[in-house]
């Protein structure tokens, strides 16, 4: 099939999700190569992970406004740089950094390449099979077991994305935004005004510097954090200690995923459980998403990318 055929399919695929069908056009015409890969990881979607899916689109699409095209071509160039970071992996079986040293000099002090980077991340929450079931999992599976008026926390919120689809979705009585960065904060804030949700606590803030009772919630979301700390088991300890009967902490973790700024490596569903299951917390529900799609069992073998996705409460 030549490219041009493989365009029109995954067109006629995506003619119900105009958002989605919109954001991958943008990057087929940055990166037309990318058709198969877009058309696999959409194909392996169920019908509801789709409106997920288009949710994450318009959302997206709100904060992208005239820069697509240019957000695209960031999407590209942040592939790039992930594929080098693989190549690395899969040569030498671990990560290139190993501390926030490295990751801040590299890639956190550099304006440039971080307006880059998070533009293409801000894609890949649409276009990633495992980013976009992680996002469904959170939006079908917490409001399940979170009582209503629930007290909600978010740790490193980033695009707002997840913290979106919590203020849309759940029966909160309030939500907070912490980050240690200014800027992101800031950027964070911007991101879900333009979403239209204002009403947030926002903070520049360091949970390790938090004392117990000093903030109650019933629910403390840490999406694509971990994995950029050296030790996460002290930040989970920590977490522990400010976690009170009854409330839940939802967790996304990459496995075998190396980036320009992952810095601890988990190599198996169990390591990623470790990081609940050793620091205090009972998981009450979880699963786990690959690449495209790709089963579990097979991408652990391959050690293709897989996003942990586990809701816990404190162990008794």
């Amino acid at each position: 099939m030549n490219q041009n055929a493989k365009t029109a399919q995954l067109n006629s695929f995506l003619d119900p999700f105009p958002a989605t069908k919109e954001i991958a056009g943008a990057v087929l015409r940055a990166w037309p190569e990318h058709n198969d890969f877009i058309l696999k990881s959409m194909s392996e979607r169920s019908p509801e992970l789709m409106q997920t899916t288009e949710t994450l689109a318009s959302a997206a699409l709100l904060l992208a406004g005239s820069k697509i095209d240019r957000i695209a071509t960031h999407y590209r160039w942040t592939c790039d740089r992930l594929r080098d970071e693989e190549l690395f992996f899969h040569r030498e079986g671990r990560y290139r950094l190993s501390t926030f040293a490295e990751a801040n000099e590299e890639v956190y002090s550099n304006a440039a390449y971080m307006e880059k980077y998070m533009d293409g991340l801000l894609f890949s929450q649409v276009l990633w099979f495992n980013h976009a079931a992680s996002c469904h999992f959170f939006l079908t599976t917490t409001p399940k077991i979170l009582p209503a008026k629930s007290r909600y926390l978010e740790i490193g919120p980033g695009h707002g994305l997840m913290m979106y689809l919590a203020l849309r979705e759940f029966d909160l009585d309030f939500a907070t935004a912490w980050d240690l960065s200014a800027v992101s904060i800031e950027q964070t804030k911007h991101a879900l005004s333009l979403l239209g949700f204002d009403n947030i606590n926002f903070g520049v803030r360091d949970i390790m510097e938090l004392s117990p009772g000093e903030a109650e919630f019933d629910l403390i979301v840490l999406s694509e954090i971990l994995e950029h700390l050296e030790d996460p088991m002290i930040a989970m300890r920590h977490i522990r200690s400010l976690t009170t009967e009854g409330a839940y902490v939802f967790v996304n973790v990459p496995i075998n995923s190396p980036s320009p700024d992952h810095l601890y490596l988990m190599q198996t569903l169990d390591d990623a459980r470790a990081l609940l299951t050793e620091t205090g917390f009972k998981i009450v529900a979880e699963d786990f998403y690959a690449t495209k799609g790709t089963p579990i069992d097979k991408a652990l073998r391959r050690k293709v990318s897989i996003s942990a996705c586990m809701l816990a409460t404190p162990a008794v």
